[in-house]
């Protein structure tokens, strides 16, 4: 089925009781933004807050200038929880998060100078589960942003996992609150575009994923239930999201279910065994858009059953309008990037790629990177590989003999690509070329950039100091 009927019975007409800023009074906000180099704001911007010249020193690449730049500080985050940020590299601005004693409130940034452009109204999020309260656990426990491309407009989504209820007469469900901003707003007290509230069926989810895409978020659990949360916040069950495989009708799979324009883009179910295949709800299907020379079913004979028909391919990540699926071969695997709308293949290269790893908990250390666009949209990288969307060439920066295994995180303009080398601390600092998938080790102290952005680096980072904080470096000339 398409994904159309509106889930209003998932939306909480109630208001959300004690966010997770609310019950403070402490306003705990960053103190400043910063820029310097010639582009400071000097204290205007739409968000009133204070500009500062950049006053951390941290060892970045060389391709970056580490005395001109800007940054926030999170005096707020709890040790250990994410610093709540993300990039839009087609408007050119940052997002990041400052609580308040009323609320979070979102702060849009022109990348290169640090500029104040945007600041929105304080948002509260749903009341913290128990889990979420025993900073033990490790389970996320303050709100994050993701960038959602949509069809025409960018927006920044603002989301956070809780609980929340009707009234005093029900009972606490946990929830995913999402509120949507315009990545290319500007002035005070923005007002999100649309807003809702994916309600777990059950009460709870069950070990919940949060897959953002052009549509929206997808919030999912284990046991099959798929919530969409459109940017204007209408409520979708995906749950009976169908992709025709092979002649089949499969059901979504909730670690790899991407929101795109036109409908649900996903891995079927295991029904089929071995990779299983991928497509859209009511649209495109893998076994169409195989990559050339690449069998779109897999044939294997048996005895007992004869000849087995498989589809192949299967989806392992995504980033901005694309996703990127492995393809079985009967020599090198093929690992694929594929366009979200219509399945079309946009690059290949001769090897898998691994799995992302989408999960609501804070990833553990050395988790695997998600996949990652440069500026221009030219260049994705994912886990070890590098693809040149203009070109359809692909690399493998850790192909070979005893080879470490290389999990990159973000690539700029030029091709390069940044990430570390090894699975177990201490991991080696790396930088990648997308034209030769050439890997070549970084001093071991070397800060490396977690995005990329229009001029500029974004690192997150202690500095050495005991207090979280974003700083964007401008690219050398």
């Amino acid at each position: 089925m398409r994904i159309a009927t509106t889930g209003t019975s998932m939306l909480l007409t109630g208001a959300l009781l004690c966010g997770l800023s609310a019950c403070s009074s402490d306003s705990g906000a960053s103190g400043s933004g910063a820029a310097s180099g010639g582009g400071a704001a000097n204290g205007s911007g739409a968000g009133g807050t204070n500009s500062a010249p950049l006053s951390s020193t941290i060892a970045a690449p060389s391709a970056f200038d580490a005395s001109a730049g800007w940054e926030v500080e999170a005096e707020w985050l709890p040790q250990g929880q994410p610093l709540p940020y993300a990039v839009s590299q087609k408007a050119g601005t940052v997002a990041h998060l400052d609580k308040t004693g009323q609320g979070y409130v979102l702060t849009v940034r022109e990348a290169a100078s640090g500029k104040a452009l945007s600041t929105s109204k304080p948002w509260q999020g749903p009341k913290p589960t128990e889990e979420q309260a025993d900073e033990t656990s490790g389970a996320l426990a303050v709100p994050q942003i993701a960038l959602i491309s949509g069809r025409d407009r960018e927006y920044f989504a603002v989301w956070a996992r809780g609980e929340a209820r009707k009234d005093e007469l029900h009972e606490y469900k946990e929830v995913v609150s999402v509120a949507f901003y315009p990545a290319e707003a500007s002035g005070k007290d923005m007002a999100p575009v649309g807003a809702g509230i994916a309600e777990a069926p059950d009460g709870e989810f069950d070990r919940p994923s949060v897959l953002p895409g052009p549509g929206g978020l997808v919030v999912t659990s284990y046991g099959g239930d798929s919530i969409l949360v459109s940017v204007d916040g209408r409520v979708h069950d995906t749950s009976d999201a169908k992709v025709s495989l092979n002649g089949e009708s499969v059901d979504p799979y909730y670690l790899m279910s991407f929101p795109s324009s036109k409908g649900l883009v996903t891995n079927g179910d295991d029904v089929f065994g071995g990779d299983g295949g991928f497509g859209a709800d009511g649209g495109w299907q893998s076994t169409r858009v195989a990559p050339p020379g690449v069998e779109a079913v897999l044939k294997e004979k048996s005895v007992v059953s004869g000849t087995q028909e498989t589809p192949n391919g299967r989806i392992v990540g995504a980033a901005g309008g694309y996703v990127i699926a492995n393809w079985l071969t009967e020599g090198d695997d093929v690992s694929a990037v594929h366009d979200l709308s219509t399945g079309a293949v946009r690059a290949t290269a001769p090897c898998r790629t691994a799995d992302t790893e989408y999960a609501i908990r804070i990833p553990k250390a050395g988790a695997g990177a998600r996949p990652a666009l440069s500026p221009d949209d030219r260049f994705l990288v994912t886990g070890g590989n590098v693809f040149d969307l203009r070109t359809g060439k692909g690399t493998c920066a850790d192909k070979g003999q005893d080879a470490k295994k290389i999990t990159l995180r973000t690539v700029g303009g030029d091709g390069t690509a940044y990430g570390t080398a090894g699975e177990e601390p201490p991991l080696t600092p790396v930088s990648v070329s997308a034209t030769t998938g050439a890997a070549t080790p970084l001093p071991e102290a070397t800060a490396l950039p977690d995005a990329m952005a229009t001029g500029a680096g974004l690192f997150v980072t202690y500095a050495g100091t005991d207090t979280m904080r974003l700083i964007a470096l401008r690219l050398k000339k």
